[in-house]
């Protein structure tokens, strides 16, 4: 298979510079102590590095010029450290099947893949002890719904891909990354979590010490056209549906700064939010409904004043 081969090919070569690279600061070692550096360079042990150099240099061109494809992605193992999340998962894809396992748990999946074209597939749920994949999969055939991948962009280490419902011409779920091969110390990928008790944020619990933010979105009441919900996105995550008259609270897990934007139909809005622990943020989402250039709404996503906020927060519906 085209991309096992080049990952051991990768594998290979990073192997070979790291020995290299350990002989280089043996010999520089023992030069500044002034001591046993003519043998080593007298050694086969020299001999050996000089016969790795002239082998690097075709080797590293050779792996550079073989790109990778989609073709390359239809078999191989990979591996998932989803976005707002601290799980990590194995893909071992061979043909039409795909086994997924927790690396947590140990839970496994095994999944029909079905290949639209070289980068576009869908999943359907075959076997597995992951009662929460068996569930969803479940619900998605009743509805008759299909989850559709896109592969967007692919690199040496690792592909980007896409989430869509029953089709990519719909607006994406997830924007999130595949690896090509396993990290060792893979970093949490929490960036929020829900609260569905606000009577658990009291104010006196939340203190500039907090090692957390907190986050009101939220969507006044209107009547005029007051059925149309939209996603709101979390740099890319979509962190809820927001209706009319709604509103939500979420923990923000990370410091930095944020794109916090809402889709409807082919218009869209982002604001980018600067996030400090211990801090409270409101962000109002709103359709304007009138004549405008192309449609008859316009989507505005807005970071309001903390007492604004809060006024206005208090005259929607928390969702649980």
């Amino acid at each position: 298979m085209a991309q096992d081969t080049l990952s051991k090919k990768q594998k290979s070569l990073l192997f070979i510079r790291q020995l290299v690279n350990d002989i280089f600061i043996l010999a520089h070692s023992l030069q500044k102590k002034n001591y046993l550096f003519k043998m080593l360079f007298s050694s086969n042990s020299f001999k050996l590095m000089v016969i790795l150099i002239g082998i690097i240099q075709p080797y590293n061109s050779y792996c550079q010029s073989q790109s990778l494809n989609c073709k390359d992605l239809k078999n191989g193992t990979f591996y998932s450290y989803p976005k707002n999340s601290d799980s990590k998962y194995l893909f071992e894809r061979v043909g039409d099947y795909q086994k997924e396992t927790d690396l947590k748990t140990g839970d496994t999946t095994r999944w029909k893949i079905k290949w639209k074209n070289d980068c576009t597939f869908s999943i359907e749920y075959v076997s597995g002890n992951n009662k929460a994949n068996e569930e969803a999969s479940a619900l998605l055939k009743k509805k008759k719904h299909k989850v559709v991948f896109e592969i967007k962009n692919i690199t040496d280490d690792y592909y980007t891909y896409a989430t869509y419902l029953d089709k990519t011409s719909n607006l994406p779920l997830e924007l999130d990354t595949i690896w090509l091969h396993e990290k060792m110390n893979p970093v949490s990928n929490l960036l929020f979590d829900a609260v569905t008790k606000e009577r658990d944020l009291h104010k006196p619990r939340f203190s500039d010490t907090a090692k957390y933010a907190l986050l009101y979105v939220y969507r006044p009441g209107k009547f005029t056209n007051s059925l149309a919900g939209f996603p709101l996105y979390f740099d890319n995550n979509v962190m809820c549906i927001m209706k009319n008259k709604s509103g939500y609270i979420f923990k923000i897990l990370k410091e930095g700064t944020f794109e916090i934007g809402g889709k409807l139909m082919d218009n869209s809005s982002i604001t980018k939010l600067e996030v400090t622990f211990g801090k409270r943020y409101y962000v109002k989402s709103m359709i304007h409904w009138g004549l405008h250039a192309t449609r008859n709404f316009n989507l505005e996503m807005k970071i309001m004043p903390n007492d604004t906020g809060e006024e206005e927060f208090d005259e929607v519906e928390l969702n649980k």
